[in-house]
Parts: structure tokens; sequence; C-alpha cells
């Protein structure tokens, strides 16, 4: 079973039979999908929740004044909560100026697939944040996030104090004062502080910290829509004044925290969160938003938890392939998603040990080809995306894999172009990677050799000498302090 739009639409069918008085277990079951919200606190649960069941037994008793959602009882209150952390004003880390100086160059590279902010209210908002002195902490955090990320796609000439940023709308998010109340604000923030990470460090907290925006936008009710959930306020509340565009801004922010973490939990090989249902209508398709188009790559991921059989999980990677395939590249980025997603399609394909049809090979390739081609244009214009190292990375180990005419064709020009991107990066990741792809290119060159060998010696030809098995030692080569003197010289053949 995949993620997608689909799912959204089979909620508002079964919900509309309950008023048709349809069977009663559908009515049952929709009763028990269905949330309920406090849309002034921005609280959402669903309604057999233990905090929710106070107030539907006032409901039920047609009390005059209904218990709130409140968490009674909920354990004895003999300690105080966590007290509120001390913040620097994030004005006093970045000035005005600095500020458009990197919003300009996020809204330049990473608006483009990652759209979910309105950027014409988002800026209107930081103009009134910056004559209010940077008092609202939670949307400094957006603000925040958005500085951090443009400061790194200004590659080597980012914002001095970056790291201090990134620290500081981390100490916000954290904040227990803050995080007891959950907006839209903080999931938007969560995005960006997942984006950075993706870009920066380690896949486990990356994901973790997907996982958060993902929890946060169901804590708040933007998997549902407003007409799908019981309120607990009537009359005239901010949920009903909601306008058209603050509604979308919601769809928006909800459906990138899923996409975003699907396919980073789909890659690192982590269970992604799964929602019990989700009425969260479709983003709208408006010409020049490639956000959408990221979202549709997300949903082609099936659900791991869901496989029935290897037989109809093949079936749905084999589809899931073609639909990739038919995607336009609308950006460059999207190039890159589609091919990691392919990735981890053949990844599963080939545990499978289930042959692929020509057509699945070259798909693969086409796929790789142009996730490869952008990530070069990438590099050489210092836009270094996580996706230019890690999709190029894994394509070379595809293809080697694969292991055939086609494949292999292509990998000396995929190895070119991984060696620019390391000399353009010049990180020690960087040159760990491509030492990396070395060893595994002459490995399978000595594998190729010795199975050559074995068919010399049938047809009575000498086959060539046994190849000298080279002892790597990894806890050097991943280790960027480990002294080169005790490298072992016998490495020194993958660096010719």
């Amino acid at each position: 079973m995949r993620h997608g739009f689909s799912s959204t639409t089979n909620h508002t069918p079964r919900r509309q039979s309950i008023t048709n008085s349809q069977s009663p277990s559908t009515s049952s079951q929709d009763v028990v999908d269905r949330g309920i919200l406090d849309p002034l606190r921005s609280r959402y649960m669903s309604q057999h929740s233990a905090v929710a069941f106070p107030r539907s037994l006032g409901v039920e008793f047609q009390s005059a004044n209904p218990p709130p959602l409140h968490s009674f009882a909920w354990n004895c209150g003999i300690r105080a909560e966590e007290a509120a952390s001390a913040h620097t004003n994030l004005t006093q880390l970045v000035s005005f100026d600095d500020f458009k100086r990197f919003s300009d160059i996020y809204a330049a590279t990473v608006h483009g697939p990652f759209g979910f902010l309105d950027w014409p209210y988002f800026m209107r908002r930081c103009n009134d944040y910056w004559t209010n002195q940077g008092r609202d902490l939670t949307f400094g955090a957006v603000v925040g996030g958005v500085v951090a990320l443009g400061s790194f796609f200004a590659f080597r000439l980012g914002h001095p104090r970056e790291l201090e940023i990134v620290q500081h709308v981390k100490t916000v998010l954290e904040d227990p004062t803050f995080s007891r109340h959950p907006s839209i604000d903080q999931i938007n923030a969560w995005i960006l502080r997942t984006l950075y990470l993706r870009s920066t460090t380690r896949p486990h907290v990356a994901w973790l910290a997907s996982c958060i925006a993902l929890h946060l936008a169901e804590a708040t009710g933007l998997h549902q829509e407003v007409h799908s959930v019981l309120l607990t306020t009537e009359g005239d509340t901010q949920a009903k004044r909601m306008d058209q565009a603050e509604i979308e801004r919601a769809r928006k922010t909800f459906w990138m925290a899923w996409s975003v973490h699907t396919i980073i939990s789909y890659e690192y090989g982590r269970s992604a969160v799964i929602l019990n249902s989700i009425s969260c209508k479709p983003v709208k398709d408006t010409m020049g938003d490639s956000s959408v188009v990221h979202i549709r790559i997300a949903q082609l991921i099936p659900r791991d938890n869901m496989v029935v059989s290897s037989v109809t999980h093949k079936e749905e990677l084999i589809n899931g392939l073609k639909e990739l395939a038919q995607i336009p590249d609308v950006h460059p980025f999207l190039s890159l998603s589609k091919a990691d997603v392919c990735f981890c399609f053949y990844r599963r394909l080939r545990l499978m040990k289930q042959g692929l049809e020509k057509e699945a090979i070259q798909s693969i390739i086409d796929i790789g080809n142009k996730g490869a081609e952008a990530a070069d244009t990438f590099a050489r214009n210092g836009h270094p995306w996580w996706n230019i190292l890690s999709t190029t990375f894994q394509y070379f180990c595809v293809l080697l894999a694969i292991d055939t005419s086609e494949s292999l064709s292509n990998v000396s020009w995929v190895l070119n172009i991984f060696e620019n991107i390391v000399r353009i990066v010049d990180t020690h990741l960087a040159h760990e990677a491509l030492d990396t792809a070395k060893v595994l290119l002459r490995d399978s060159m000595a594998k190729k050799r010795r199975d050559l060998g074995f068919l010399e010696n049938a047809d009575g030809q000498h086959g060539p000498e046994t190849e000298r098995q080279v002892d790597i030692n990894w806890d050097a080569l991943l280790d960027p302090t480990f002294p080169d003197a005790l490298m072992s010289e016998e490495f020194s053949i993958y660096n010719n």
C-alpha cells in the first residue's frame, strides 16, 4: 500500500456515508477515526483519547459547560513542570541586512523544491518581526531556520555566526514553554531544522527531527481538514475564520513535513510515522511550484509494514519505477530526489533476489544519469545539496551492482563526475566516499578477473596471476584525525 493523495480522498465519501445512514459498521469506524480539535490551543487527538473522554461524557450528558480538552489526572502533579529557558534574541545574532542577504539565497535555492513557506506572507511577517525587535521567539525560529539554510547554501561565504543561529533555533524549539503549545510556526521551524540537519550531520539526527515535525503536524490536526474533525468551541472560532490562503498554507506545511519525513525514513531504512487517518486535501498544483512534485515523489514510496508478499511488493516497486520515470524533471533537486527514491526501490528489489527486466534496468539508468547531471550542475554552481555527493555515490554503487554492459558503460562517466564533486566539496566525508568507491571498483574488477581466469583455465589457457588482496584499514580511512603515516602503504594503489 502506498502513501498517497488517494488515501485522503477515501475519507470524504466515508464521512458522507454517515449522513446518508449507511451501515452501522461503517459509521462506527468513522467515529473511531474522527478526531477532536481545540482550535484555540491547536490541540488535536482521536475521540477515544483519555484526554478527550471527560469532554465526550460532558457532551453526552448535555452539560451546559462540558469539561475542556485537558489532561485531567494524567499524572499526580507532584513535581513542577520544566521552567522556560533564557534565550538570546535572534536580532542580536542576525542584522536585518544579513537576513535579507541570506533569505534571498534561501529563496533562490531551497524555496523552489521546498516551497512550503508562503514567501510574500513570510516576508511581511519578517518586517513586523524586526519592527517588534524579535519578541516572537517561535516565529524567530522560522526566521533563524531560513537564515541558517541561506548561510549554508552560501557555501564558503556563510554567516560567521551560523552555528550560533542553529543553536538558538534548537533551544527555542526544545524549550518546554513553547513545545507544550504546538503551532504551524513550530512545524515550519522543525522542517527547516530537518533540512539543515540532513545537509550537515548524521542520518539518525535528521530522521529524529523529521519525526518531530510530523508528530507536531498531527498534534495540531494539520493532517485533518477542519470539516472532518469535531471542534471543542462553537461559533466564530479561529478555525472557522481561516481564509483560503491560510488553509492552503496549513496543507502545504503538513504535506511537506510528511514528504520530507517519508523520504528520509525510506532512504535511511527506518520506520516512518504512520498517521491513523489523513483527510488533508492535496496541495494546489500551481505553475512553477516544484514542491508539489516533491510530494508526488514521496507518495510513490510503499509502506514497508503493509507488504503482503514479495510478489506484490515487487510489482509495487516496479510500478513505482515506471511512475518515477514519468515525473518531469522540473527542478534539478527533484532529479536528485527521483534518483534517491529510485535507488531505494532498486536496493529493495535486489534484496528480494528477483531478476529485473531490461526495461526496469534502463529506467534506473536513465533516472540515475539525470541525477548525476543535476549533481554535477549543483556542484559547479556552488550549491552543496546533500544529494550531490550521496546520490552520485549511490548511483556508482548501483551501476556496479546491476553489473550489465548497459550499467558498466556508465561507470567511468559517473566516477568522473563524482571525482569533480569531491574536488569542489573537498571535505573528509567526500574523500572517504571517493576512496570507498574506488575500493569497490577495484574489488569488482578483481572478482571479474578471477572469474575470467576460471574460464581461461577451462579453455586450456593460463589464467592471470591471482590478484593481491589488499587489507584496507577502514578505521584509518574513516577517521580524518588518523595519521597518514599509519595507513597501509598498499592502500596507495587505490589513489592512483
